[in-house]
């Protein structure tokens, strides 16, 4: 099944950038695959991605969606998109419409696959969903523009390596024969195919792997694919993840699930997905006997056996992974019909605490904020989910009229309780409560709760009532339909899965607190041959149910409850939902709550559902725990995994919003004294905090790197120590000047020596070697001469100091030529604007030379198509503004800069980045008002760009 969008005009595909080399990978019909280590932040070509079923947007989505504006999120949102294997969704980036080179649509489109369930995808269906995406994008390109027959570059992620069961070497692997395949199928079609595969992954590591696993594809079918010699550097790569494994969601995954030996013995297999481990462990089961025993011990809510928990952890959790589930990270379990009988919130890697507070340790459920995950195969593969503004209905105590069921006052007040707590926040209009007033008055009937459940869309249900299980062959009740059995009502009806999907849109979220509900019979933990869900005897319980018809989450108690911790749980439940909390997050406060008024009824709730799954009020933002420092970086245990997180650190700084700063200080006050004395280990944190503009402390740790004489400092050390000094020696007086009364002399004449200092620093460095960086850092100290001159009223010091700076900037825009310096543009940039600055107030803006602007904008143009990055991305709207002010047109021009810049910060949103381009504009802007006689319109528009540069550096 293909979803496959709308077409968009053709005059935006011709706008997506054209591979260069593809034509001649196809002609000796050989898939060019180039592996890049970098971040998607610039990615410019088509990108491939997979989702897992029922999985939020996280990690890659999350940044592609950004960059699509949104466009993920509300199909998302909307039910459209692919979850299941062979299912996928081709979005165009269409929001771009500028010919601009600088601003092409990035990525030019996105194809989003299919991958089924985590834990289930296979290699043969990672190929089929993979090759069924490129088709869909093939086509889409053919449809829009059919004389865009040549093969096209296509960018992919390590699809399927996030999750449990796929490495990095084998995605890659299964990537690329999954776009072989297709390429193969296109063959036949007057459709293109793809010339040339670029697989981006974030970490150096990982990247390496792909690579090793591409060669050895190449190796064993020389004629199918051609990979290149070694991993390409791109954007914001980093070395290796902190950890010592790789997962893509921010929760670990265990599953456990029933398998026969060749004995014939039932075994759980257990594997064990996290960022600490990825491994698999296979455990005998113990005695079924003893096993039911202890289940039905557990299922009982008179149960006060403190070690039960224990007992049950040690018998069921094989040792080797008894370290990693005695912690606290975040958990969902994946359980088969054999396994899910036991009660899993049970286990606990200790006896439970003899008294419960604030202060006691917590069961390993409640510190792990545990999630059940049903394995199975047979569920409705297109749900039509019931959207925000669908209703909630809480039904509470139906009437019965059986004496077989005694009244639940218990089950009234939590129900009354629950609505009153939506009902308050959400409007009384958007909750329907079924509820009887008062204890002893008579409650729904069957009749009532049907034809209302049925007649429009609920987005909740939560009932709180009796329950019964569903019916076995030994002890049927009814035939047919009816021994898939729930909620009891009046006259021998019952509420369940049936009548739920019957609805014309699923719930997202059902709370079932029913009595028995859950259960299982003790015969079938643990049960060999037929999964239950295939066999009417063997039926699923309720939660089972309403997962397989479409229900996102759902929560049943498996056993009878307490009155007062089940109102605690549900009432804490929805406190935290309504506070825009994810699923996992809200279901672990309220076992809390329910903890800590006693007994068993916090481990009774078994909870099914998308750890990240949100109410959606909408007032509310979504609050997502982040982990602590001390949990964020427990793995941290030598100098080396320091670096490490100091470098991601620092590249997250660049190219993410500001928040870093909290987790560096962290790093900085734990351990900068234990390893700071290394001179590697203080260079690093100087880079970390220049990144995140605190240069204070960036000049400290740079000036303790070039200090400490171990050689384990570079040479960029020094540079940058040289280029911060100037820099705060700048920024000090600019803040002095922006007082009333403005600099004083003295002010004036401490931030010259302060440069003076770094300038003979720099000259010491020149003379051991003049280099493209070295040159254009003492011409940057030029720059902030010719800064103080102009607070100092000394017209004839700024324009010498430019002058000086000019002539640095030409000298190392030369050694750049002479050495090919990819970086050369950088030099040749600035040495333009300070030629521009020279003429300003001579005779208008001449002396700019022409030449070397178009040289520079073919430089910029190829290096924005080839490796785009900030830079160079930047120095294009810089080009284009200083163009503006040579020929006096900003005013005109200023629109198209705007939104050229404001592009770009939808990619690299750091104040540290516009903070250079803030101060680079403010300098030249500056001097152009002030000295090139503009208008007042001109006047205007440069207060207007700088003005919208403050706030993103604010």
């Amino acid at each position: 099944m293909q979803n496959i969008e709308p077409s968009v005009p053709s005059h935006v595909l011709a706008e997506l950038p054209q591979p260069q080399d593809a034509s001649a990978a196809d002609a000796g019909k050989r898939l060019k695959i180039s592996i890049v280590n970098g971040n998607l932040q610039f990615v410019q070509e088509a990108l491939l991605l997979g989702h897992y079923r029922d999985a939020s947007l996280t990690g890659v989505e999350r940044v592609v969606d950004g960059l699509m504006g949104g466009a993920l999120s509300t199909s998302i949102r909307l039910g459209r998109y692919p979850q299941h294997i062979g299912t996928q969704q081709v979005f165009v980036n269409a929001g771009f419409r500028s010919p601009h080179p600088f601003r092409l649509p990035r990525p030019a489109g996105l194809i989003v696959v299919g991958l089924g369930s985590e834990g289930q995808l296979r290699a043969a269906d990672l190929v089929t969903t993979v090759r069924l995406g490129v088709i869909a994008w093939s086509q889409r390109l053919a449809e829009n523009a059919p004389d865009r027959a040549a093969p096209f570059v296509l960018a992919a992620t390590l699809t399927g390596s996030g999750g449990l069961g796929i490495a990095a070497g084998q995605a890659a692997r299964l990537v690329a024969e999954g776009v072989r395949d297709a390429n193969l199928r296109l063959r036949l079609t007057d459709w293109p195919c793809v010339g040339h595969l670029r697989l981006i992954e974030l970490y150096m590591d990982r990247s390496t792997e792909a690579w090793r696993s591409l060669k050895l594809l190449e190796q064993a079918s020389p004629d199918c694919y051609a990979i290149d010699d070694a991993v390409s550097d791109g954007t914001g790569g980093l070395k290796r993840p902190l950890d010592s494994s790789y997962r893509g969601a921010d929760y670990d995954l265990i599953s456990a699930i029933t398998q026969n030996d060749a004995s014939g013995e039932t075994n759980i297999v257990y594997t064990l997905d996290t960022r600490r481990a990825r491994t698999e462990v296979r455990a005998t089961a113990t005695q079924g006997r003893l096993l039911t025993q202890l289940v039905k011990a557990a299922s009982n809510a008179d149960n006060d056996d403190a070690n039960l928990g224990l007992v049950l952890y040690q018998l069921l959790v094989p040792r080797e992974m008894q370290p990693f589930l005695a912690g606290g990270s975040e958990m969902q379990i994946e359980v088969d019909s054999g396994t899910a009988g036991i009660p899993w919130e049970m286990l606990d890697s200790a006896a439970n605490a003899p008294q419960r507070n604030a202060n006691s340790p917590r069961p390993w459920a409640i510190r792990a904020k545990l999630l059940r995950k049903l394995r199975t195969g047979d569920f409705r593969h297109r749900v039509d989910d019931a959207n925000r503004e669908a209703q909630i209905l809480v039904i509470g105590e139906p009437y019965v009229g059986d004496p077989r069921y005694p009244a639940l006052p218990g089950a009234r007040q939590e129900a009354d309780a629950v609505a009153q707590m939506l009902g308050g926040r959400l409007g009384l209009a958007s909750v329907t409560a079924l509820v009887a007033h008062a204890d002893g008055e008579r409650g729904p009937d069957a009749r009532r709760i049907v034809s209302t459940l049925l007649e429009r869309d609920w987005r909740v249900l939560h009932i709180s009532g009796h329950g019964e299980p569903p019916a076995d062959e030994a002890n049927p009740v009814g035939a047919g339909d009816d021994r898939l059995r729930g909620v009891v009502l009046s006259d021998g009806i019952f509420l369940g899965p049936r009548e739920i999907g019957m609805l014309q849109r699923t719930p997202q979220l059902v709370f079932v607190n029913c009595c028995y509900l859950a259960a299982r019979s003790g015969d079938q933990l643990l049960a060999a041959g037929t999964p239950a869900y295939d066999r009417p005897r063997y039926a699923a319980n309720v939660a089972e149910s309403l997962i397989r018809i479409g229900v996102k989450c759902v929560i049943a108690a498996g056993w009878a409850v307490d009155d007062e911790p089940a109102q605690k749980f549900a009432t804490t439940f929805y406190e935290r939902l309504l506070g825009g909390e994810r699923f996992l997050d809200a279901v672990a406060a309220a076992r809390d709550a329910a903890w800590l008024c006693g007994g068993n009824t916090w481990a009774a709730y078994q909870c099914y559902g998308d750890a990240n799954w949100t109410l959606d009020v909408a007032e509310s933002s979504v609050s997502v725990r982040e982990p602590s420092h001390d949990e964020r970086y427990a793995g941290i245990a030598s100098a080396v995994s320091l670096v490490l997180a100091l470098e991601e650190l620092e590249t997250g700084a660049r190219f993410e919003a500001p928040g870093s700063t909290g987790r560096l200080q962290y790093l900085d006050t734990r351990f900068g004294k234990r390893w700071g004395s290394q001179g590697n280990v203080a260079e690093a944190f100087g880079r970390a905090w220049a990144a995140a503009k605190n240069d204070d402390q960036a000049v400290a740790w740079y000036a303790q790197a070039v200090s400490v004489g171990d050689g384990r400092a570079t040479f960029n050390a020094t540079d940058q120590l040289a280029n911060l000094q100037c820099r705060l020696a700048w920024t000090a007086l600019k803040a002095k000047a922006a007082q009333p009364g403005g600099a004083s002399a003295d002010d004036i004449g401490a931030a010259r020596s302060r440069i003076g200092a770094s300038l003979r620093l720099l000259e010491s460095l020149l003379a051991v070697q003049r280099t493209v960086e070295r040159v254009s850092i003492c011409a940057s100290a030029y720059k902030r001469i010719a800064l103080t001159g102009r607070v100092a009223g000394d017209a004839a010091a700024e324009s010498a100091a430019i002058g000086t700076m000019r002539d640095l900037y030409r000298e190392a825009e030369q050694l750049g030529d002479a050495r090919g310096d990819a970086s050369t543009f950088y030099p040749l940039m600035n040495r333009l604007a300070a030629e521009l600055m020279c003429g300003m107030g001579a005779d208008g803006a001449s002396g700019f030379d022409a030449d070397s602007v178009g040289r520079l904008r073919r430089m910029l143009e190829q290096q924005a198509h080839d490796e785009p990055n900030f830079w160079n991305i930047s120095a294009g709207t810089e080009l284009r503004l200083y163009e503006s002010l040579a020929a006096q047109r900003l005013d005109s021009d200023l629109a198209a800069i705007r939104a050229d810049f404001a592009d770009l910060h939808t990619r690299v949103p750091s104040p540290g980045y516009w903070s250079s381009v803030l101060d680079q504009c403010d300098f030249v802007l500056n001097r152009y008002v002030n000295q090139a006689a503009a208008s007042d319109a001109e006047k205007a528009a440069a207060a207007q760009l700088l003005a919208l540069l403050g706030k993103w550096v604010d």
